[in-house]
């Protein structure tokens, strides 16, 4: 039965140019259909995988405004959801702050 509602856009089946790899010329996978490949096949949870790279970029002393790039965020505040440093990055930052103790 056709759609009675000639307003309504229909989907398109062809993808667009960015949503095609440029090495292999295929469709690239979209992120819903990732998150229910990765739960179905490996048992994990995409958006926790994206938080953990972010936690990484943060461990790894990259910038935040990388980071923000990298998760596609335009506000900090947003980005540093995905910034947990860990205890090690914790200690560097205390070693920066603590007074140099006398060796004599």
């Amino acid at each position: 039965m056709p759609d009675s509602r000639p307003w309504r856009a229909r989907a398109s089946t062809r993808s667009r140019s960015d949503d095609i790899c440029p090495r292999t010329g295929r469709a690239r996978l979209g992120y819903d259909r990732a998150r229910v490949l990765l739960d179905k096949h490996a048992g994990l949870d995409l958006h926790q995988l994206r938080h953990s790279a972010a936690t990484h970029l943060g461990d790894a002393e990259v910038p935040l405004q990388l980071i923000m790039g990298k998760t596609r965020r335009k506000n900090p505040r947003t980005a540093m959801r995905y910034v947990k440093p860990g205890a090690e990055a914790i200690a560097k930052v205390t070693e920066v702050l603590a007074p140099r103790r006398r060796t004599h």
